[in-house]
């Protein structure tokens, strides 16, 4: 299963839930999809949806899904990073009028520079981190655990630079 949440935000995020009811009905993606919409007012023909859940209901869902996208807030990624899951990002965005500035893109970018999570800027890309989720978040693990083992051996050498210096 795929869970989706966008949060509790004011602004309806149609724009993702419209790419998701489509890559459904073209067989983009098959998983059995249940969606928290918050404020939307798009009715989806191809997955089930609930407007608000409580936290209790969100941690047992995430738990349970596959695969989880989220809107690139920061307590719903935080949250799916505490429970295990990678999620796709696929943040709110201005220009769309779904929300009042682009900290999302902000965030999701940076989150996607530390190999923390997968981003999709486009339908596209979505539909595609969707199709090939497991492909994805296993070239991720990699590329974080070469970055953690560059900084451990950057640490290292300064630590035994100090070290020489005083020597």
């Amino acid at each position: 299963m795929i869970f989706i949440t966008v949060g509790t935000e004011k602004f309806p995020f149609d724009r993702l839930f419209q790419a998701i009811d489509e890559a459904l009905k073209n067989k983009e993606v098959e998983q059995d999809i249940f969606v928290q919409m918050g404020s939307s007012n798009f009715k989806p023909q191809f997955f089930r949806y609930k407007k608000y859940v409580d936290f209790d209901e969100m941690v047992k869902l995430i738990k349970k899904s596959d695969i989880v996208i989220s809107h690139a807030g920061i307590g719903s990624t935080l949250l799916c990073l505490s429970l295990g899951k990678t999620p796709i990002l696929f943040a709110r965005n201005v220009a769309f009028g779904e929300h009042l500035d682009n900290h999302q893109i902000d965030f999701a970018r940076k989150m996607d520079t530390l190999g923390k999570v997968l981003v999709a800027y486009t339908k596209e890309e979505l539909i595609y981190k969707i199709r090939y989720y497991n492909k994805s978040i296993a070239q991720l693990k990699p590329l974080f655990a070469q970055k953690s083992k560059d900084r451990l051996i950057n640490c290292l050498r300064k630590i035994c630079s100090q070290r020489l210096k005083r020597s």
